[in-house]
Parts: structure tokens; sequence; C-alpha cells
């Protein structure tokens, strides 16, 4: 029989393999099987190009965010080739590519997520991506950073 952080290990395991196939999926019901009532859920992309993306709090707000996903996004793929799972905390790395469904534009990104459960369900989550070209490909052209990129010229 095992006991202590190797039996946590092994439950993280089996809850963020589930959320995973759930996303990938849109298995909405099985995803807030898997979200405590109190969770803190926290995206860092640009909320004026990805609304469901920012700070949730709440297991109402987290899936109301994610069906903002699914409006928004068709998901064409959600590899995770990466997932480190360790006590009651997982890291993933998912290659992402989406389908906007507004224009059609397909979007790539590379997400990487911090986890920490208990009890089977995901109370914190936090989301990082690369959102600038993240946001260059929603938008559909490249950013004009103007002088804010540009080395500082002589007189």
């Amino acid at each position: 029989m095992q006991r202590g952080p190797a039996v946590v290990t092994d439950a993280t395991r089996a809850a963020i393999d589930d959320i995973i196939d759930a996303f990938r999926c849109g298995d909405h019901a099985r995803l807030a099987d898997r979200y405590d009532d109190d969770i803190e859920w926290q995206l860092h992309a640009p909320v004026s190009v990805f609304p469901f993306a920012g700070i949730r709090r709440g297991k109402n707000a987290v899936l109301a965010s994610l069906l903002g996903v699914y409006r928004d996004f068709q998901i064409a793929s959600y590899d995770v080739p990466l997932i480190m799972v360790e006590g009651d905390r997982a890291a993933t790395i998912a290659d992402v590519r989406v389908i906007q469904r507004s224009t059609g534009r397909v979007i790539v990104s590379h997400l990487a997520g911090f986890h920490r459960f208990r009890g089977g369900k995901m109370i914190e989550y936090r989301g990082f991506s690369d959102s600038f070209d993240s946001v260059e490909q929603a938008l559909g052209h490249d950013l004009d950073i103007g002088a804010a990129g540009s080395p500082p010229t002589s007189p």
C-alpha cells in the first residue's frame, strides 16, 4: 500500500491527465467536476484580444471563461509533451493550435501551465504563453511597436 507523497502525486497525475483530455475534447461537464468551487485561475494574456484571459475566481467564473475559449476558437490540437507532477502540483507545456472562429486564422502557441490540486480537484491555475506572438497571429499582422522597439539614434 502506497502512502504519503507518492499517493498524492499519483492522484495529481490522474487529475491533470483527465483535465487535459477533457479540455482537448471540450467536455465542459468533466472539467466542472475537476475544478474546486473556490479555484483561483489566471491566464496571462491581453484581455483586450483574448477576453477569456485574466484572473477568475470560483468555478462558475472559470467555466464561463472556458466557454469563451470554445466560443471564440475551435481547438484544432492540444498536445501536452511535458507533464511534471510532484505532490499536489503539476506543470505542463502544451502545444496549442486553434482556429479563430471569426476570421478562420490558425493560431499556434505554446502554453506553460502551473496547477495545484486538493482532493483530485484543481484549486489553482496559472497559465503563460508568448502572448505577443499570439496577439499578432490573432490580429493577422505584426504589431508596430514603433520607437519603443528601435535603438536610440544619435543627434
